[in-house]
């Protein structure tokens, strides 16, 4: 048995977020890991969130950084990453990280430079415990994860270290691998998220299955971790103005939901994350008014498991949420994926794994009409070839069992030398550093001119 550190788990209101943990831990037990003796680390965790994560979890001994309690977002939190980036043997010590036999980066979408810089100093924490590891030389393993794009030399650097100074790691998406330098070697595999691990997910019985209604799981477009937490928030504010009907992703859905209600059928819109309840809210209101209420339900769910059994009973499912699809997918419930560009490419990269590229319907700044027309192509689609997607599904799980049990074999780490991305990622630090004091300067210039007496 092999005890794991696993870095990260997932603290969010996103129960899709937490399906990776529940299926990494799966996953992990079918390679023979000891996840009962094991730690995840959580990442300077909101309090509100932490139950919910410590349930998909469960089994593991759980542990925040940073351990001094350094909170994230000021000086004191670049001074620390500095010193840990430096020294990585120092947050091998302060973590436990030399009690264990392995260290597993977390699946997800952290791996990428966003157009702002935002993510920089996170990205930094993310490939830590990798760095931290290599000093140890322990094992490290990156579960399949979305990756990319990399924008500047400390991107470049990340990027040969993913290749190259890891035991293993894969894509969850083929377009995470398009993204990459065709100089890397080895190339890195396309294996299924660990979402796809989720114990009880299944194809349910006709008879419990609610084949007329329609499950809607909406987000609005430019929000999210790419376009980053400032970006989101302006979008929300704005949306809010006009209770979403300006939004892109609230006509196409509610043109998609109405066509169904106007055939008969019923309709759920179900909420993934917190961030999606206003604008599913706003949905549902406008569905009332259109079709009236007996046939429409707005599902919030309280708890993990009720949100994979409500995707489990739908007739199909339209979204625009990744983790979506798969829980609904990998219960054979025929689903149709929308994205923009900036939910980033990890959508179309799913469907193409699944060798249906056509069920992942781009929204942009195309006509609703349009994409409307896709849209339905793609249910059609979807519900003709949803056997051979679920046997793909199954299919693909056994490879990446393999891939990971494949990765836990005796072997040491080849020869890297992590200096250049260390450097790299000591000269970003520095200057966030740098910008962080001058933001402060500035605030606390603001601040005493706004005491200052009326003269």
């Amino acid at each position: 048995m092999t005890r794991t550190m696993l870095f990260y788990g997932h603290v969010a209101s996103s129960w899709g977020d937490l399906a990776i943990n529940a299926g990494a831990l799966e996953l992990m037990r079918r390679a023979d890991i000891d996840v009962e003796n094991s730690t995840a680390v959580l990442l300077a965790p909101s309090d509100q969130f932490r139950r919910q994560s410590s349930f998909t979890l469960k089994g593991m001994e759980l542990t925040t950084v940073p351990t001094d309690g350094t909170s994230r977002g000021g000086k004191d939190e670049i001074e620390l990453l500095i010193d840990y980036v430096a020294h990585p043997q120092r947050f091998a010590d302060d973590t436990g990280m030399t009690d264990v036999d392995l260290v597993v980066l977390n699946a997800g979408e952290h791996l990428f430079e966003s157009a702002t810089g935002e993510n920089l100093v996170d990205l930094v924490w993310r490939i830590l415990p990798a760095l931290a590891a290599r000093e140890l030389n322990k094992p490290v393993i990156l579960l399949p994860s979305t990756v990319g794009p990399f924008r500047t030399a400390f991107g470049t650097a990340l990027e040969e270290f993913l290749h190259q100074g890891l035991n293993a790691a894969a894509f969850r998406d083929t377009e995470s691998r398009r993204l990459e330098s065709t100089r890397l070697r080895p190339e890195l595999p396309v294996l299924l998220d660990p979402g796809f691990f989720v114990p009880g997910l299944r194809a349910r019985a006709e008879a419990d299955r609610d084949t007329d209604v329609l499950g809607i799981v909406v987000r609005p477009e430019d929000m999210g971790i790419r376009p980053g937490s400032r970006r989101s928030a302006f979008v929300q504010n704005k949306l809010r103005g006009s209770q979403f009907q300006h939004s892109q992703a609230f006509q196409l859905f509610a043109s998609v939901a109405e066509a169904h209600l106007a055939d008969g059928g019923r309709v759920k819109v179900i909420v993934q994350t917190r961030a999606d309840r206003e604008i599913s809210m706003a949905l549902i209101d406008h569905l009332i008014s259109v079709a009236g209420s007996e046939r429409v339900d707005l599902i919030d769910p309280q708890g993990f498991r009720t949100f994979i059994d409500e995707l489990g009973r739908l007739g199909a499912l339209v979204t625009s949420r990744f983790h979506s699809v798969i829980l609904a997918s990998a219960q054979a419930v025929p689903s149709v994926g929308v994205y923009s560009e900036t939910h980033g490419h990890k959508m179309p990269g799913l469907f193409e794994l699944l060798k249906f590229a056509e069920c992942a319907v781009r929204l942009d700044d195309r006509t609703i009409a349009s994409v409307r027309q896709e849209v339905d192509a793609a249910l059609t689609t979807a519900r003709g070839g949803i056997d051979e997607i679920h046997n793909r599904i199954r299919a693909n799980r056994s490879l990446a069992r393999r891939w990971l049990s494949e990765a836990l074999e005796p072997g040491g780490l080849q020869s890297f030398d992590s200096s250049p991305l260390q450097i790299e990622a000591l000269a970003l630090l520095y200057r966030e550093g740098l910008r962080r004091m001058e933001n402060g300067f500035v605030a606390q210039a603001l601040q005493a001119i706004d005491k200052e007496p009326n003269t």
